[in-house]
């Protein structure tokens, strides 16, 4: 048997009353209120990594919800975009928020982006153009990056359902109306934002409410 609605934790209270009672105005209302909370707990905190890890989270969090807000009446690939981007996160706040360790890993992880970046760049330019140092530098760069777990088949599935919205894939060039085009893709995402956001939210702080 369900708990009565208002023992429902509020995040999941406000994701259902969003399925059974959509509207471009209800989704704005219920962003509005993920981000008082995030701007509430969000802070500049170097206390530790992670801290420090916890704080770019949510600021990126914070960053893809206006996206959403803005995309709210668009086409689903660019709610897409914006869930496919909170799965991903999501999976980092998970990890950051087991040691600090992990945390110190995340950080690093820009480390390995930008050796890569660099290797593909000294590819397509001129041979003896790079200076040596370049070289030196990405060889200093030994850490291994991070494999991200997605939490389950729900995250799978859905991430299956933002790539193919996302890319033009034969799905979607063959079938724009019923796809990109498509309200209930639309609307489907855009309540699992709600959701996905208030469950990075939770990973770092237990949020009580009142009224």
């Amino acid at each position: 048997m369900e708990p009565p609605e208002e023992e429902r934790p509020y995040p999941i209270a406000v994701v259902n009353d969003l399925i059974e009672h959509y509207s471009t105005e209800h989704l704005r209302d219920a962003i509005k209120q993920c981000r008082i909370v995030i701007a509430q707990v969000v802070a500049d905190d170097d206390r530790s990594d992670q801290q420090v890890a916890r704080v770019k989270i949510l600021r990126y969090l914070d960053l893809q919800l206006t996206r959403a807000v803005r995309w709210a009446d668009d086409d689903a690939d660019l709610m897409a975009n914006t869930m496919r981007s909170l799965i991903e996160l999501l999976s980092w706040a998970d990890f950051v928020s087991q040691s600090t360790d992990n945390a110190t890993r995340f950080l690093r992880e820009t480390d390995i982006d930008s050796k890569e970046l660099l290797q593909r760049f000294i590819k397509i330019v001129p041979a003896g153009t790079i200076p040596e140092s370049i070289n030196d530098l990405t060889a200093e760069i030994t850490a291994k990056r991070v494999a991200l777990q997605h939490s389950g088949n729900e995250d799978d599935f859905i991430w299956k359902l933002c790539s193919k919205l996302i890319h033009p894939t034969s799905l979607v060039l063959n079938h724009l109306e019923h796809t990109i085009k498509a309200v209930p893709f639309r609307q489907f995402l855009a309540t699992r934002v709600v959701l996905y956001a208030w469950r990075v939210v939770y990973k770092f702080h237990d949020i009580n409410f009142t009224n």
